[in-house]
């Protein structure tokens, strides 16, 4: 996982740097097992404190989330409660949309046919693919 950094309107902070990571990390971890870039970017206008993260994961997805407040570490908190509400309801969406497929057109196979030699190799092997990755 590489996370870059970017400070608009203030002081680089390595703290900061590291408590973001440390924050990020282990809500990204949970979700997304292949690699995955991040783009942190922290600014400050007036008294708002902004935190914006854009992800570019190796599945193919991209995800963007901003926070704003007047304390950096608590839109820093915030801004990862978005990002894993949001990884989550990603997460979700493959599940329902692969899984149930896969498991119906088989099961209208197997349905239509009655017997268990109708189904092709081909499904089988699909089928078992998509549970597997729904086990995860």
């Amino acid at each position: 996982m590489q996370f870059l950094y970017s400070f608009k309107h203030m002081e680089t902070s390595e703290a900061l740097e590291n408590y973001t990571e440390q924050k990020l990390a282990e809500r990204i971890r949970k979700f997304v097992t292949k690699p995955i870039a991040a783009h942190v970017t922290f600014s400050v206008v007036r008294h708002q404190h902004t935190v914006h993260v854009s992800l570019d994961a190796g599945d193919g997805f991209g995800i963007e989330v901003e926070h704003t407040s007047v304390d950096m570490y608590a839109s820093v908190d915030q801004l990862a409660d978005k990002l894993a509400s949001q990884l989550k309801k990603h997460k979700e969406k493959l599940k329902d949309h692969k899984g149930d497929r896969m498991f119906r057109s088989l099961t209208l196979v197997a349905e239509a046919d009655g017997d268990s030699e109708s189904v092709d190799a081909d499904d089988i092997l699909k089928y078992e693919a998509a549970r597997r990755r729904l086990a995860r």
